[in-house]
């Protein structure tokens, strides 16, 4: 499937919009940190001008994936909602300035072939926690192949073996 790619400039100057609904499977580098290619991402991006007449992009992300839980290692629905505005600007050096200047809009370089796609995919990895866990007391402790109270564990011998040696 082939996914939007959007002159910058003219799509915010146009204040056009573009929709559309994503597998996880479509999202290259997302499946190799996600417990498994389930899930879709409603994906919206819009242009606009701001109040300066500055050109802006505002993209939304809302969707879910499964990952891995990292307290029980079980899978764990993660939800993703993200709505982040843009401006555009021409110059490397202007990333800085607004950025350090504006703490809700970020700045984005213009580009004439920008990937939405590759935007949105952007977007839900920063949004992603560090160690994705479910709630507090919804984990259940893991269980290992080599736990010592398994009975069918090489190690339950040497559990044998250990409560021989204090009689």
């Amino acid at each position: 499937m082939e996914w939007p790619v959007v002159d910058s400039v003219q799509f915010a100057k146009q204040h056009a919009v573009v929709r559309c609904s994503v597998p996880v499977s479509e999202f290259k580098r997302l499946v190799q940190v996600v417990h498994e290619e389930r899930g879709n991402f409603d994906i919206s991006l819009e242009g606009f001008e701001d109040s300066e007449g500055s050109y802006c992009l505002r993209l939304h992300v809302d969707g879910f994936m499964t990952v891995t839980c990292q307290r029980c290692l079980e899978p764990l629905a993660l939800q993703i909602t993200s709505d982040r505005d843009f401006v555009l600007v021409e110059r490397e050096q202007d990333l800085m300035q607004l950025g350090d200047e504006v703490d809700d809009i970020e700045s984005l370089l213009v580009d004439q072939k920008l990937d939405v796609l590759g935007l949105a995919e952007d977007e839900i990895m920063l949004q992603m926690p560090m160690a994705p866990v479910h709630g507090e007391n919804k984990c259940e402790r893991p269980r290992w192949s080599g736990d010592v109270h398994n009975e069918n564990s090489a190690f339950s011998v040497l559990s044998v073996l250990e409560n021989a040696k204090d009689r």
